[in-house]
């Protein structure tokens, strides 16, 4: 009987996701006035593969020059994101209760280094940046080892993260 039950639930579940589609039609109208050119910001994928206290996760950043950065780390599952700003960090794990949210003054007491965007965005921009990354993992007491695994060039940033 139980049996039966989980697939009526998968089965309402299903039918409420597909049901969630809006049927109403969006109307287009001709725009006439142009806007303004946007400036290029220099948009950039990398993946790389971390081995921290010995385990090995692979992982993707997503840097929009100057404005933002997000970080994925995985293994199997997702274990973690992060997303920095000039102003701002965010960090939420998926396993225990080590999630974090404030400011590079919040960040700098909670690590005793200070750490700035600009210093964090240089890192993963570098050519060097793996390895510039696991210096500052074992300043702040990590035995990590980071492979920067590739590199490249988009047009736009997507998230949540997903293949292109």
């Amino acid at each position: 009987m139980k049996r039966h039950s989980y697939i009526l639930v998968i089965a309402a579940v299903a039918l409420l996701a597909v049901g969630c589609r809006s049927t109403r039609q969006a109307a287009t109208a001709p725009v006439e006035v142009a806007a303004p050119a946007a400036p290029q910001r220099q948009l950039s994928v990398i993946t790389f593969t971390a081995i921290v206290e010995g385990i090995s996760a692979s992982g993707q950043m997503r840097v929009a020059e100057d404005s933002v950065m997000w970080i994925s780390v995985n293994k199997l599952i997702e274990l973690g994101r992060a997303m920095a700003t000039p102003d701002s960090v965010w960090v939420t794990t998926t396993f225990g209760d080590h999630n974090f949210a404030g400011s590079y003054d919040d960040l700098q007491r909670l690590t005793k280094r200070r750490i700035t965007f600009d210093e964090m965005q240089a890192m993963a921009l570098a050519e060097d940046g793996g390895e510039q990354i696991s210096r500052l993992a074992a300043s702040l007491g990590f035995n990590a080892t980071v492979y920067i695994t590739g590199r490249r060039k988009v047009d736009r940033l997507t998230f949540p993260f997903k293949k292109e």
